[in-house]
């Protein structure tokens, strides 16, 4: 019966939180102009990088969308985007061609990346727009990027 609750409770918050963001048909639209436009960023990628990333939206973490407020979707394919210049050099290339895939997040805690296995995750944060690393100061997607790949 515990586990039950317990598992009632995880989904309950997962649908308060993430709740459905392709209501109407603007929302439907305007994620699949951002998954197509995020698709040709990874295909950038791949062109200048020899990798075979994907890209998307974790649509789960945004606990609403507007497609016509959003903040997201530029800092979002900057950052994917960025990783075309990593491979100017064997060493950012060598970096890119391990990810897999690349995500991005709706965050409420910061912006920033981070890399789990073969996974880049892209968290941005509307209200806190400053990319943060793992040192204090000033963070660009490039070296955001090369600090953590």
């Amino acid at each position: 019966m515990k586990r039950t609750v317990t598992l009632a409770v995880v989904l309950a918050s997962a649908f308060a939180f993430g709740g459905d963001v392709e209501k109407t048909v603007a929302q439907k639209n305007g994620w699949a102009a951002y998954a197509k436009e995020l698709s040709k960023k990874a295909d950038e990628v791949n062109t200048a990088c020899g990798s075979k990333l994907t890209a998307a939206y974790d649509k789960t973490t945004y606990p609403e969308f507007d497609p016509l407020k959003d903040r997201t979707e530029a800092a979002c394919k900057a950052a994917v985007g960025t990783l075309t210049a990593l491979c100017a050099t064997d060493a950012g290339k060598a970096a890119v061609k391990k990810l897999t895939r690349a995500t991005c997040q709706f965050s409420t805690t910061g912006t920033g990346v981070s890399v789990k296995g073969t996974e880049l995750t892209v968290k941005v944060d509307p209200a806190k727009s400053a990319i943060v690393g793992k040192e204090k100061g000033s963070y660009s997607w490039k070296s955001a990027l090369e600090e953590t790949l």
